[in-house]
């Protein structure tokens, strides 16, 4: 495993310091990576479909919000949270971002050969809506669950993680489930329409479509203690040369999130027109996510709590500190307020 990490530890900027960095950053080019020709600094953002980040990428690039933070943001989508991280590796682009069983379960596979850091939360924490949904023959006895069809699980991804929880909670045997693996949410839905399962973890709208199938929502995310963070991650190399350029960024995301909450019908319109999401569905989604720019105690400790699951579960074979893999440096820059994770 690897040791001693630079950037690891938290870093104390001087009040001065940070102080002039958020007057003038906004105004200035980054003199550490190249600008185009009308003075912004190019910013490569991988992002996720539908994904928060993608709905903060649309939107600041609509209002304006990266011009204004001297950023000309090239933004290109991917499928999952996990190919964003790919297009970072490959050198395509700067920053993507992962969820947290995502983040570590990359980390883990490739821990003695990545470069990747994590220099911000993204979302996550507080109330979440969404839970286990159960077919309308379990919704009353949920210890029928014992031995049933199946629980959905989406091969691969956090939904391995949340389902593990939701059949704790129940005082379940895990090894005696059956685990449906699922590609997609589509997938999913499909299988609780033929019959073909019996319970799932889900939040945002997919919630509402199961329940159109008659599903009904047996436990809630508070009821499991289930809180799901998004990250963002990018190399050590890019890091290095570029803090500035990624306070920026971090800088222009909490603006646009702002703009969203203060213009949420109207972006809700905007999207569906530019990206194809139903308000509803875009509004069902926004509800369950809460900006966590900056990097708190409370992000580190659940991304350790996801190693120690991961690691338990055979995702990786060797246990490691997700902490060395932490860099707050852009983020001290663009909220040092919000930088409160322990050396």
């Amino acid at each position: 495993m690897k040791k001693g990490r630079k950037g690891s530890k938290k870093r104390i900027l001087s009040g001065l310091f940070a102080a002039l960095f958020l007057l003038t950053a906004a105004g200035c080019g980054s003199e550490e990576a190249s600008g185009n020709a009308e003075g912004l600094t190019k910013f490569r953002l991988a992002v996720m479909t539908n994904g928060f980040d993608h709905y903060l990428a649309v939107v600041g690039l609509e209002q304006g919000i990266f011009e204004k933070y001297g950023l000309d943001v090239e933004m290109t989508e991917y499928g999952r949270g996990i190919n964003t991280i790919d297009a970072v590796a490959n050198g395509t682009a700067d920053v993507g971002n992962m969820a947290d069983y995502a983040a570590v379960n990359r980390l883990g596979n490739t821990l003695h050969d990545t470069n990747l850091i994590i220099f911000s939360e993204q979302s996550g924490g507080g109330v979440q809506n969404g839970g286990l949904y159960v077919a309308p023959e379990y919704a009353d006895d949920l210890q029928k669950l014992d031995g049933s069809t199946g629980f959905i699980s989406i091969l691969g991804t956090v939904s391995d993680y949340q389902t593990s929880v939701a059949i704790k909670y129940l005082g379940l045997n895990e090894a005696d489930q059956h685990i449906i693996a699922a590609d997609s949410q589509q997938t999913s839905l499909a299988l609780a329409q033929n019959g073909e399962a019996s319970a799932i973890y889900t939040s945002g709208s997919a919630g509402e479509y199961f329940e159109k199938f008659g599903w009904e929502l047996a436990v809630t995310s508070q009821e499991l203690g289930i809180e799901t963070y998004g990250y963002f991650l990018t190399t050590e190399e890019y890091n290095a040369e570029n803090k500035e350029t990624l306070a920026r960024f971090l800088q222009a995301s909490q603006e646009t999130f702002d703009y969203i909450k203060d213009h949420l019908d109207e972006t809700a319109a905007f999207l569906e027109s530019k990206i194809g999401i139903k308000s509803e569905d875009f509004i069902s989604n926004w509800s369950s996510i809460n900006s966590k720019l900056g990097f708190t105690e409370e992000g580190a400790a659940h991304l350790q709590t996801m190693e120690e699951w991961a690691f338990e579960h055979g995702s990786f074979p060797e246990s490691y500190d997700v902490r060395q893999f932490i860099n707050t440096e852009a983020a001290e820059l663009a909220f040092p307020e919000r930088v409160t994770i322990e050396k």
